[in-house]
């Protein structure tokens, strides 16, 4: 992989010239990625060779965090102003000189798509977006937690859910702002019946991004194994009124009520 990308940075270097604009630059890492190396994207998220850089260049393929491991490994030869950014479920790539910014949709070939239309299509909160959790561009640390709670969903896919608390936490620990992380890792600790902790970590997710439908619903799983079903009805109601159309949560909730009636209702 280093030969590879080391081969095309040089290439590269005598072609972009940055005194033609941002736009330019952009379409030639395209090229280069997309068209030289000829890489496409793929949303198996379960796949660690859609993840690991060497193995997206072997087989062609990776989903959005391993293509932009290595458009932004070409990007650092060059000394160029690309960076990662996140919405609640994807990361695209953003050239950011300070005068000129165009995201990079990794999943499209390299196309431009505007920030409105990731914050439309995911509905994602103004507050969110206002803390910093989602739509900015990230360090690399906080790029490279992103690599590590991928990795956690392969382990916890896998049932290696020791391995996987290893990768949300290393990815927490690089970005405490990783709402998603604190979402895997509470999913996890529900499967495996640990329903106090769950609600820990996924009232963390849920400070982070209070609108995500899944957080609720699966918080509210939790408070209904704890028989906190005021809680849970809470939680799952508020999943319906963000997301009308949810029929898990819908489903879960006419479990709880049923239950609370019974519990309410004379013998």
């Amino acid at each position: 992989m280093q030969a590879n990308l080391s081969r095309l940075a040089e290439d590269l270097r005598g072609t972009i010239d940055r005194a033609a604009g941002a736009a330019s630059t952009v379409r030639a890492l395209n090229e280069a990625i997309f068209g030289r190396l000829g890489i496409t994207g793929s949303p198996d998220l379960k796949d660690p060779c859609n993840l690991l850089p060497s193995r997206v260049i072997e087989r062609k393929r990776g989903y959005c965090v391993g293509i932009a491991a290595l458009y932004l490994v070409l990007a650092e030869r060059l000394d160029l102003p690309i960076y990662a950014a996140a919405t609640p479920t994807h990361v695209f790539l953003r050239y950011d000189d300070g005068a000129s910014r165009i995201n990079i949709e990794t999943l499209q070939r390299g196309a431009s798509v505007p920030d409105q239309q990731y914050v439309r299509e995911q509905k994602i909160p103004e507050i969110s977006i206002g803390r910093g959790v989602f739509m900015r561009n990230l360090t690399v640390n906080e790029f490279l937690a992103q690599v590590h709670n991928n990795l956690g969903v392969i382990y916890s896919e896998k049932g290696s859910y020791g391995r996987a608390d290893a990768e949300y936490r290393e990815a927490i620990d690089l970005d405490p702002g990783l709402a998603v992380a604190y979402y895997n890792k509470g999913n996890d600790l529900l499967r495996l019946g640990d329903y106090r902790p769950a609600v820990r970590f996924l009232t963390r997710s849920l400070r982070l991004y209070p609108t995500d439908v899944w957080a609720l619903n699966n918080r509210g799983l939790a408070y209904e194994h704890l028989g906190k079903l005021k809680k849970a009805g809470i939680d799952l109601r508020l999943a319906l009124e963000t997301d009308p159309a949810f029929e898990t949560a819908r489903v879960n909730l006419q479990r709880v009520e049923a239950e609370e009636r019974r519990r309410t209702s004379p013998h």
